[in-house]
């Protein structure tokens, strides 16, 4: 048997496993705001962490002293789909997750019961296995399973891309109110995507000669991504760790249930709102959330919703985005302002980075707060 060792690509694949155990932990201890999806987050960063460190210890021949591992993550992408279902159902708030929710989980259990001859052996006979000894047992007296592990991958495939479709179709049309939500709802889905094709790639380019340990990489290369795509996106938006909560960037499709509200309770709502918003500018707090600013004038996060739906003709996220693009225009127009810089602007109207102040407002005006600023100072060298 060759001696283990490490080379460029399985260093770099062990440092992303490693990074993302940490983040799945930082993700499951935090989120003051959704909790379980939250956990869920990183319970689908945590099986890519377990998954991408097997395929290294398989890599360096490090398995054989770590036979436990072996096959232990096959079946992990039986999961990925399921979670990641399960998290955007607990971000958009479309539905609470309760025991008619397990069945999603009955292909994962019926692949790991026939994985049991090979999970449930002894290190020696793992062991064996790896040096090509054919000693593992047959339980409940079907064929070994290894023997057929690649023809197990297909519908594990087929599993990945239901998923994949679903969470598409399903949540799409949720996610178009607010950029922050559309952009970390994109990336997460595409990058799931990504995984699917090179998970599938290998087990087509594997029956082909030219095939090598390089394209074997390619799956671990997309979770590596993933993983540092989380982080990243962590770090420049905070409410992935504090815990997405966009039941309030969507705008409702139908009326709430309850009564509606009268007319003078409505009005009432609405002056303390504008009163919120003008002397107070509770806008530009960065963690402004549709409660904390219902907490903070006096009402229900229920009866706010529906007067900024019905009053102001905007979602929750739309109309304090508006109310920052405006203040934002403002500054920018401003000769006395000049000083300040686009970001920092930004910062002082309650944006959280620059991709989405710049985002936002380009979608609102048109054009990005650089032209919107040089247009106004041509307009002052002129008069």
């Amino acid at each position: 048997m060759n001696q283990p060792s490490f080379d460029t690509w399985t260093s770099v694949f062990l440092f992303a496993s490693v990074q993302g155990l940490f983040v799945s932990i930082v993700l499951f201890i935090t989120g003051k705001e959704n909790k379980t999806a939250n956990k869920l987050l990183a319970t689908l960063i945590f099986l890519f962490s377990v998954t991408l460190f097997e395929y290294v210890l398989y890599w360096t021949k490090y398995l054989y002293y770590w036979p436990h591992f072996m096959q232990l993550t096959e079946n992990f992408p039986l999961l990925f789909g399921v979670i990641l279902f399960f998290y955007f159902k607990g971000v958009f708030g479309t539905h609470e997750l309760t025991k008619k929710d397990l069945w999603h989980l009955l292909p994962f259990l019926l692949f790991t019961i026939y994985q049991l001859p090979v999970l449930l052996s002894s290190s020696e006979i793992k062991q064996a296995w790896m040096e090509n000894k054919r000693v593992l047992p047959s339980l409940f007296m079907w064929p070994e399973p290894l023997r057929g592990w690649k023809w197990l991958a297909w519908p594990r495939i087929t599993h990945m891309i239901i998923y994949y479709c679903l969470i598409w179709f399903t949540f799409k049309s949720h996610s178009t109110s607010n950029p922050e939500v559309r952009v970390w709802f994109k990336w997460l889905t595409g990058l799931f995507l990504a995984f699917i094709i090179s998970y599938t790639s290998y087990f087509v380019l594997v029956r082909f000669p030219f095939f090598s340990v390089e394209w074997d990489y390619m799956i671990s290369f997309s979770m590596m991504f993933t993983i540092f795509f989380i982080a990243w996106f962590g770090y420049l938006q905070p409410k992935v760790f504090s815990g997405f909560s966009l039941v309030e960037s969507v705008q409702l499709p139908v009326k709430y249930k309850t009564s509606a509200l009268a007319t003078d309770v409505s009005n009432e709502i609405v002056d303390l709102l504008d009163v919120a918003m003008k002397e107070r500018m509770l806008y530009q707090d960065p963690e402004i959330r549709l409660e904390k600013l219902a907490d903070a004038i006096g009402t229900t996060r229920h009866y706010l919703s529906q007067v900024i739906n019905d009053r102001k003709g905007m979602s929750f996220f739309e109309y304090i985005n508006s109310l920052r693009i405006e203040e934002a225009k403002s500054l920018l127009a401003d000769p006395n302002k000049h000083k300040l810089n686009v970001i920092e602007i930004a910062y002082q109207v309650g944006f959280n980075n620059k991709v989405t102040f710049n985002t936002t407002f380009k979608k609102s005006t048109g054009i990005t707060p650089t032209e919107y600023r040089r247009k106004f100072a041509s307009v002052v060298l002129k008069d």
